[in-house]
């Protein structure tokens, strides 16, 4: 078996096993389980793949063109949202998280300027943006890179896309909540392209951040706030 199998098998694994942990266990957890886990995948990347910091895209060359290139998505992203938003409100179609409901201030704001950041951005970025895409850009071409690293990115979300429609929005009828559930998994692919040829484009793994970070965030604070 193949280092980059191995890598793909426990990842794989590891975010199925974490996402059926109890609740509250996995709120506890999540950021520095995460963090453990990325200094690991770290290590034994640098060890068993040949991999350096600059082939997973932390490098200082295109720095300022991919943190734009990462706002510029981010405002591709959000602004439709929230405008899709208000005009939905406008024809008087409601809605909200009912796992959101009532939420914590703390814990929101512990959720926007730590969780996201840390525990998602930081730890599936450097998973899927610089560690397995810098491998397989070393060993595929860029197209064959940023499609297969989609693809993989969307196999990690098939639990928490199933988490969220039954325990965010509560869906129990079998058709709804497949087609939402295929929906997420669509928006995952969809966000792993955009991320992976954001990262082809620059060389710079800073855009792939910025805009994780602050799609996430937004998203979290327009349907909790707004």
């Amino acid at each position: 078996m193949t280092p980059i199998i191995i890598f793909e098998l426990f990842l794989f694994i590891y975010n199925n096993v974490v996402n059926l942990l109890p609740l509250e266990l996995h709120a506890r957890i999540y950021v520095w389980l995460n963090l453990t886990v990325l200094l690991l995948a770290w290590l034994w990347a640098r060890k068993n793949l040949g991999l350096t910091a600059s082939d997973c895209g932390f490098t200082r060359k295109n720095l300022g063109r991919s943190t734009l290139y990462g706002l510029g998505l981010t405002a591709l992203i959000i602004l439709p949202a929230f405008a899709l938003r208000y005009g939905l409100q406008a024809l008087g179609v409601t809605g909200s998280f009912i796992r959101l409901e009532g939420f914590p201030s703390a814990e929101l704001w512990w959720r926007v300027l730590v969780r996201i950041p840390l525990g998602t951005g930081l730890f599936e970025e450097t998973l899927f943006r610089g560690i397995y895409y810098g491998y397989l850009l070393k060993h595929y071409s860029p197209r064959r890179a940023i499609f297969r690293s989609s693809l993989f990115f969307t196999f990690w979300h098939i639990m928490p896309a199933l988490k969220v429609v039954l325990g965010d929005l509560r869906v129990t009828s079998l058709m709804p909540l497949i087609g939402l559930w295929i929906v997420g998994l669509a928006g995952a692919y969809v966000a792993g392209l955009a991320f992976a040829w954001l990262r082809h484009r620059t060389g710079n793994i800073a855009g792939c951040l910025t805009a994780h970070i602050l799609i996430n965030d937004l998203f979290l604070l327009m349907i909790s706030l707004f």
